[in-house]
């Protein structure tokens, strides 16, 4: 079956986001350097997975957010909260976790990277 892995440019700071999202959700990163330059790199840590790459020179168009955000579903209310504080550390809230009315916990934010993160925690229904 296929699958949607996101894929993430940044800014010529793919190795130091790496290192930050290591922080926030543990795994594992296979980093591919081409001098200083990441050409690529893989990043995996239970069910998250992405990939990304440093801004190469001549990909105009993708200099600023292209309006797209990354869903994390999470395993508890701890979680969220947890994954919360670490993604906005030096990054902008758009709201803190908060009940959404449908059942559910949600947070949305910008980490220090540009990446913005759409957090979920589905309540068990009673």
């Amino acid at each position: 079956m296929a699958n949607i892995v996101p894929y993430i440019n940044f800014a010529k700071n793919s190795q130091e986001a790496t290192t930050f999202y290591k922080g926030v959700f543990g795994g594992d990163a296979e980093v591919q350097l081409e001098g200083e330059r990441v050409i690529h790199l893989d990043f995996q840590s239970g069910g998250i997975h992405f990939m990304g790459s440093d801004l190469q020179s001549g990909q105009a168009g993708l200099e600023s957010s292209n309006g797209s955000s990354l869903v994390l579903n999470c395993d508890s209310e701890e979680q969220l909260r947890d994954f919360y504080a670490k993604l906005v550390d030096g990054g902008k809230e758009v709201f803190a976790p908060t009940d959404s009315g449908w059942g559910a916990i949600v947070a949305h934010c910008t980490d220090q990277f540009g990446v913005t993160w759409l957090m979920n925690y589905d309540k068990p229904q009673s």
